[in-house]
């Protein structure tokens, strides 16, 4: 069951080890190379306990991007599920109680970069049975709302018992079901600016996948909000701070008390590039959202500059229209860059996408490393292949083509928000 902290007696964790035998009795155990991890170079063994769930396996320290599934062993009575997508998505492989499967490069997956199901896992349930997403009912998707205690409802399946209530990392309730409805009602103002939500299904000891909503609390006046870099974060010395605001034209950011200069809004979202970076160190940089003589409160972020050994930026290259749906693809190249060393694992990822936006299938269909997050929930994140191919090489670069299909036009859309790349043996 779950407990008052959203945490599950089922909450999976990594080991290490070698052989089928390091398999827990009663859990479903992923391993991280074929053979069980024995003669190669791999050791970690992501363990879902009997009716857990693991929704995107790097939660718990298992890297799709850098460790990825070679072989399993189901140790429960129940026959067990592997997804190619996070929150239980994409295509499925059964895994039936009490079985093995000792290398997953013999298990063919069509459509697949490796044509096998070999380091294509990104989630799994160790229950047969799935339980459905939830389903956000108000507010609307993108809905920018002035009630300041707006009530977020939603449905879920007849026999859902209850739902649990994110925001970003927190948890904001778990919320019964009646009647196949919840609520979540704030017993205080929600912030002013963007709030990213996210609900899962409970039945019994099983938990869904996530269902996410994203909305924004404004008012009649500017209003500012930095949604990237997260405070606390260490980052490049060439980030640029992004973030949304509405009912303003411009935003305007210092640090201290030294103008550090102002960032157009475009439709809703806004980017300040730092001329010449940000010195190595800690700041502290203020925005405020200005239209006319108004001028929002002020939203500020801390973080720490530093020399990454993997850097990113972009290119936007052209827009068009996909006359199969009548919405326009967007076509970027991002490039990623090392310095002192080869980066072999990494992820790339960036955000702030409108609602009806995802990867256009072109892309999807094409490319060679792991999609963990499409764009549907307004962020795209992308992974090295866990083979440790396609590398950034040291004093090199590494070229990737994205194409992102848009409800609209927009110069919005010509711009990559919250764009980063993170090397994950750093």
């Amino acid at each position: 069951m779950v407990d008052e902290n959203g945490k599950s007696a089922d909450e999976p964790y990594v080991i290490r080890g070698r052989g089928k035998d390091k398999a827990p009795s009663g859990t479903f155990a992923l391993f991280a190379d074929v053979n069980y991890n024995v003669g190669g170079p791999r050791d970690k063994i992501l363990v879902i306990p009997a009716k857990g769930t693991a929704n995107n396996f790097s939660d718990y320290g298992f890297d799709q991007s850098d460790d990825g599934v070679s072989s399993v062993v189901n140790n429960t009575n129940n026959d067990n599920i592997l997804f190619t997508r996070t929150n239980q998505g994409g295509s499925q492989l059964p895994v039936k109680a009490g079985t093995s499967i000792d290398d997953m490069t013999k298990i063919p997956l069509a459509g697949s970069p490796t044509s096998t199901w070999n380091d294509q896992a990104q989630s799994a349930l160790a229950f047969a049975q799935p339980v459905p997403l939830p389903v956000f009912t108000a507010p609307a998707a993108g809905a920018q709302t002035e009630d300041r205690r707006q009530p977020v409802q939603g449905t879920a399946a007849p026999d859902v018992q209850q739902v649990l209530l994110y925001e970003d990392a927190k948890q904001l309730g778990t919320l019964p079901v009646k009647d196949s409805k919840w609520e979540y009602t704030p017993d205080a103002d929600w912030p002013l600016g963007q709030h990213n939500l996210a609900a899962m299904a409970v039945r019994d000891d099983v938990t869904s996948g996530k269902a996410y909503l994203r909305f924004y609390a404004t008012l009649p006046s500017p209003v500012v909000d930095v949604t990237s870099p997260k405070s606390g974060a260490e980052v490049d010395t060439g980030v640029s701070i992004d973030g949304v605001a509405f009912n303003a034209d411009s935003v305007n950011l210092t640090e201290g008390s030294t103008k550090l200069g102002s960032a157009k809004v475009n439709g809703q979202n806004w980017s300040f590039l730092h001329e010449g970076g940000w010195s190595l160190g800690s700041h502290t940089v203020t925005a405020k959202a200005v239209r006319g003589s108004q001028e929002s409160e002020p939203d500020t972020v801390t973080f720490t500059a530093a020399k990454k050994n993997l850097t990113v930026d972009y290119k936007f290259n052209s827009s068009w229209q996909d006359w199969e749906t009548q919405k326009y693809i967007y076509s970027y190249d991002i490039t990623m860059y090392a310095g002192e060393s080869d980066v072999r694992h990494w992820n790339v990822g960036f955000g702030q996408l409108p609602v009806g936006s995802v990867l256009y299938k072109e892309f999807t269909n094409a490319f060679w490393g792991m999609i963990i997050e499409d764009g549907s929930n307004g962020d795209v994140l992308l992974g090295s292949p866990p083979e440790g191919i396609h590398v950034v090489p040291k004093g090199g670069k590494l070229d990737i083509r994205v194409l992102v299909l848009y409800p609209t036009q927009d110069e919005a859309y010509k711009h990559l928000y919250a764009l980063f790349a993170k090397s994950l043996s750093e």
